[in-house]
């Protein structure tokens, strides 16, 4: 990779980390999504591929549906496709990166949507939700997690990225807000799993399993 390749995929990151709004957000990656893959698979993004290796370990392929949360370019439908899970739903911010998911042919359906406000699905319908490089810096707010907790089933799993920004107090205050929230209600409580990956962290929610919150780190 030469150095102007290098200061182009460091002016994209910017320009989405640096996001105020949701549609500022949305037309970062709408200029960004031709190369959006190129860029990203030159400074090492691994984040999908890591988050699918937690659904595995947890998931049997075939299971279904699975929500991809930010779903991008496609990149994490491919490898869940690859992986046995077939029936996937995605929403995105971005029309182009969306466009561009939609040309894999490996989602059932694609829908434009802001994480961080109300989702158009159902309740307790996915088996699986994921989300990978979503909750950083400009990005969607770990308000989001409401919803995505809200339209995974009770016994489902949510797989996440979290980054640095939202490392330390303010995940453990969301963290204990959700076990409050589901205390008593039809969920019997929440499981948290963690590691961390350099200073990003990895995580997955077990819906109605437990009645305590543990930490692991590897």
């Amino acid at each position: 990779m030469t150095k102007s390749e290098n200061d182009r995929n460091v002016s994209q990151l910017h320009q989405a980390y640096q996001a105020r709004t949701v549609e500022e957000l949305s037309q970062s990656y709408d200029h960004w999504a031709e190369e959006y893959e190129t860029h990203m698979k030159n400074v090492g993004y691994s984040h999908p591929a890591m988050v699918t290796s937690m659904l595995t370990r947890h998931i049997p392929a075939g299971t279904q549906p699975i929500l991809d949360a930010g779903a991008g370019t496609g990149i994490m439908g491919e490898l869940l496709t690859a992986m046995g899970y077939n029936e996937i739903t995605g929403f995105d911010a971005s029309s182009n990166m969306l466009a561009a998911a939609r040309a894999k042919n490996v989602y059932a359906a694609l829908e434009q949507m802001f994480l961080g406000q109300p989702l158009n699905y159902p309740d307790n319908h996915f088996a699986a939700v994921t989300a990978a490089g979503v909750f950083t810096q400009g990005h969607a707010p770990l308000s989001g997690f409401d919803e995505l907790v809200r339209v995974t089933r009770t016994g489902g799993l949510l797989v996440f990225s979290l980054g640095p920004v939202y490392l330390g107090e303010a995940f453990e205050e969301k963290n204990k807000a959700l076990l409050l929230a589901f205390f008593g209600h039809f969920f019997l409580g929440l499981s948290l799993c963690c590691f961390f990956s350099g200073r990003l962290l990895f995580g997955c929610f077990f819906l109605g399993c437990f009645l305590f919150c543990c930490h692991f780190f590897l």
